[in-house]
């Protein structure tokens, strides 16, 4: 039987097909379809490398009574949670609400215009102890639905009220700021008596709380203790069980901790590659301490893929021993970023620059190898399990070697006995049983026994050299073996993720191979998701597949994400304008689309998504905001603030239009440019709290502090032109195209200006010879 996810876009719906559920995509026309014939909504929500959401689609969606069930007395819809960001985001909350939890699949369930009166997330087949079957919760529904009809639409009707006043918390904690005493204009917690202004004096900006260093050196303080406390100072990251790669905020960390390195007089030696005698502020040398403990731990444990590269989603134990063997591109995109950072970084050790730079190459070698598709973009991940001949799923079964594999491996690579043997002693990973791994019941491994690759502590010279003589034979085992499924959807967000950081590892490498690669995947992106919205204005779709783009435009992340690799393009050397101009346009469309004054019309407003239709409104109980919370991804709010700010460093800001409403008195229905600190209100209060919640935020925030400074070169040699982009890719300032006329000549000194540009004008600081030099002018 077939149903209608037969020819979905999503490998995931696409999973499902020949399910016996009569299974509707998301969409209007399926609550339409309800209301009709008057039955609550089953909306199931997961991933394609999700395994619970393969267990529980093995268990009950394939089971012939479950399906009858559903098909008579709900209407059912299946919703990839990464082809509908929004929508997960909206249910997730809700199902936090109501258990106290979440996770996939999700399992919610509806009024037929969206609101939710029950959910929950994995359902067993057989009741397991106070968890309920899939068959009991059906029950349970149908019977409230049918008997006790007013009690549910008024439980929904609470439930949507409850997330909708939520949701609008959350999105004014970004854009409003919080009043002062005495009636005064209200002003971001993060200012002190002066602030640095955007021309690059001393004020606030017209109409902007501005944000100065000083405030924003001591968020920073605080946020580094809370981090210093959560961090596990034995294997690195933060937290407890389960482990996940802190993404998002290791990006800030290492450039909070290059700021730290950077020269304080013009008379200093070369930056950043003679940084190492510079004097450090200590609570930036404990941003990059706390980085660098962190990723050298990640790079050498099981969740890195120690053969093929690439990161795993996250472990299930704090020593990273076992992962959860999804392979996610969001993840990947952001990490390899942080590693090939990190590789160069002035404050880090020759073994910890080496170790990140393997992780870094290899990454970018694994995107290029597996997740690259037929029309030249990345797909979105690769499942946790392996479908063995017999038709089975075992998770990890494709990447896990035995002790006696790792030996036999070792002597067809012609390493000598003791060589080999040698292996196995250096691997300290774990048998993929994950309920004895938190049990602590003993693992009784044996040499026979599949393990994951995990070295406990870092290689030596000779035992890494070992490594890598025998990995092209334990590449050939590995692609001799069962594949997981990959996922060829390709994520605009996700993707433009991924060429930021291939473009941003060209300027840190001074590959230029790599950057023509970077160019190419993103003009595919480009061609593929970008639609002409006006003459001067640009609209992103949020997936593809087979080289045709889906139906719905993207979220504010897809938009956002996409300007950002634009000016990581630019910045990185692209040749042109092109990228610079296709940037702005996607800002445009984002600023006249997605930000729109509030309903008092003095405050901001700004969309996570365009929902047309409406129905995430109703779900949310009206509320439509995007929130300022990072999750695995930074928040579309941050990457918003990224992008202005890159672009205002670019001169973009007097290009783009003005959408902030004036607070001052008498100047109502008078608009002003946006600008990133009006995005960013909500550090001051979750910074000290949550830090990892808002590490994109972070990031833009320290980039505004410092004037959004651009490079800009008019002569010099390529070598020196390759070491200001370095720097700058370190730093988080752009450098702008070569202007016309300046060619690299190894004759020419060079003249090295940093340009500051605001919505009021901008300057250029005087031109100087040394990047050292040019960065010195800041400290003043």
């Amino acid at each position: 039987m077939g149903n209608r996810l037969g020819s979905a876009q999503s490998a995931y719906l696409r999973q499902h097909a020949q399910n016996p559920v009569d299974w509707w995509p998301w969409g209007a026309e399926a609550f339409a379809e309800a209301a009709r014939r008057d039955v609550p909504v089953f909306v199931s929500i997961g991933y394609a490398a999700c395994h619970w959401c393969h267990v529980m689609a093995h268990e009950s969606f394939e089971d012939n009574d479950a399906a009858a069930f559903l098909n008579a007395r709900f209407l059912s819809i299946k919703v990839d949670r990464e082809e509908h960001p929004d929508v997960d985001d909206a249910y997730m909350a809700a199902v936090q609400a109501m258990t106290g939890q979440g996770g996939w699949p999700m399992s919610v369930f509806t009024l037929p215009d969206g609101r939710v009166f029950h959910a929950g997330t994995y359902f067993p087949p057989q009741r397991l102890g106070q968890v309920p079957s899939f068959m009991e919760v059906l029950h349970a529904v149908h019977e409230a639905w049918t008997h006790r009809r007013v009690q549910v639409q008024e439980q929904a009707a609470r439930i949507a009220e409850a997330l909708g006043s939520q949701r609008r918390r959350q999105a004014q904690l970004a854009t409003t700021a919080a009043p002062t005493q005495g009636g005064e204009e209200p002003r971001s917690s993060l200012d002190s008596a002066e602030t640095i202004g955007l021309n690059g004096g001393i004020g606030a900006s017209a109409g902007s709380p501005g944000l100065s260093r000083a405030g924003f050196a001591g968020l920073a303080d605080q946020v580094l203790e809370v981090l210093a406390a959560d961090e596990d100072t034995v294997h690195g990251g933060f937290g407890a069980a389960p482990k996940f790669p802190p993404s998002p905020m290791l990006t800030w960390l290492l450039e909070e901790s290059a700021w730290a390195q950077r020269p304080e007089t013009a008379a200093e030696p070369g930056w950043p590659a003679d940084a190492a005698h510079l004097s450090v502020e200590p609570a930036a040398d404990r941003a990059g301490g706390l980085a660098m403990h962190t990723m050298e731990a990640m790079a050498r444990s099981a969740l890195f893929d120690q053969v093929e590269g690439g990161f795993a989603r996250y472990t299930v134990d704090r020593a990273w021993q076992l992962p959860h063997f999804e392979k996610m591109l969001y993840d990947n995109a952001q990490l390899l970023g942080a590693y090939a950072r990190l590789s160069v970084h002035p404050a880090a050790e020759l073994a910890v620059q080496e170790t990140a730079s393997r992780a870094a190459r290899m990454t970018i070698d694994w995107l290029q190898r597996r997740m690259l598709t037929d029309h030249g973009l990345l797909a979105s991940s690769l499942d946790a399990d392996t479908v063995t001949e017999g038709g089975s799923r075992e998770e990890g079964a494709t990447y896990l070697f035995s002790d006696q594999q790792l030996f036999q491996a070792g002597q067809e690579a012609g390493l000598s006995e003791p060589e080999s043997r040698r292996l196995a002693e250096l691997n300290f990973g774990v048998p993929a049983d994950e309920h004895a791994l938190r049990s602590g019941a003993p693992l009784n491994i044996t040499d026979q026994t599949p393990r994951t690759l995990h070295f406990q502590d870092p290689l030596s010279t000779v035992d890494q050299q070992l490594w890598e003589r025998v990995l092209p034979q334990l590449r050939q085992i590995r692609a001799a073996r069962v594949q997981p499924a990959r996922d060829d959807k390709v994520v605009a967000a996700w993707n433009a993720q991924a060429v930021r950081s291939i473009a941003e590892a060209a300027a840190l490498w001074n590959d230029p191979e790599l950057l023509v690669f970077a160019e190419v995947t993103a003009d595919r992106l480009w061609q593929t998701h970008a639609q002409a919205h006006t003459s001067d204005s640009a609209a992103i779709f949020r997936t593809s597949y087979q080289g045709a783009h889906g139906g719905g435009l993207g979220t504010l992340a897809d938009h956002a994400q996409v300007a950002n690799m634009c000016f990581a393009l630019v910045s990185a050397g692209a040749e042109g304008t092109t990228w610079l101009d296709r940037g702005t346009s996607v800002l445009r469309f984002v600023l006249n689309e997605f930000v729109e004054a509030g309903a008092d019309q003095s405050a901001l407003q700004v969309l996570d998504t365009l929902d047309t239709d409406g129905l995430l409104a109703t779900v949310q109980g009206g509320a439509a905001e995007a929130t300022p919370v990072d999750g695995p991804e930074p928040s579309s709010i941050a990457a918003l603030a990224q992008a202005l700010q890159q672009g205002e460093a670019l001169g973009l800001a007097m290009q783009l239009p003005a959408v902030k409403p004036d607070p001052h008195p008498g100047k109502e229905g008078v608009l002003l440019p946006l600008q990133p600190a009006d995005l960013l209100h909500h550090l001051a209060l979750i910074g000290p709290q949550a830090p990892l919640a808002v590490g994109g935020s972070l990031l833009a925030a320290g980039r505004a502090v410092q004037r959004s400074p651009a490079f800009r070169v008019t002569s010099g040699s390529a070598e020196d032109i390759a070491e200001v982009r370095q720097a700058g890719t370190l730093l988080g300032i752009p450098v702008e195209p070569l202007g016309h006329g300046v060619v690299p000549s190894p004759d020419q000194e060079l003249q090295l200006s940093i340009c500051l540009n605001s919505t009021s004008g901008g300057m250029c600081l005087a031109s100087q010879s040394t990047v050292a030099a040019a960065l010195a002018q800041l400290n003043v």
